[in-house]
């Protein structure tokens, strides 16, 4: 399975409730990602996970990912959006943002 389709898988599974389903399905996305060499499938796999881990109230088991998100950076912007939301949670995650 690709990476795209682990994340779409993912997301089909969260909007049945089946978070634990989801996490694992994400977990693959990212490994398809490495394997894929693609930074931009990586980063936004990333972050799915770090979002839904932060959502269930694990924010250090978030943390790692999204700081590899934020501390991702591709010439073309392409993964722009995803450092910023990745940034965000962070700064909420430290008391700066509500």
């Amino acid at each position: 399975m690709k990476t795209l389709e682990h994340i779409q898988r993912a997301r089909e599974l969260l909007s049945r409730g089946q978070e634990e389903l989801a996490e694992s399905a994400l977990s693959d996305a990212i490994d398809s990602a490495v394997a894929e060499e693609s930074l931009v499938l990586l980063t936004q796999a990333r972050l799915a996970l770090g979002e839904l881990m932060f959502g269930q109230g694990r924010s250090e088991e978030a943390l790692p990912f999204l700081q590899a998100v934020v501390r991702t950076e591709i010439a073309d912007g392409s993964v722009d959006l995803e450092v910023k939301r990745a940034a965000q949670l962070l700064r909420h995650m430290r008391g700066i943002e509500p």
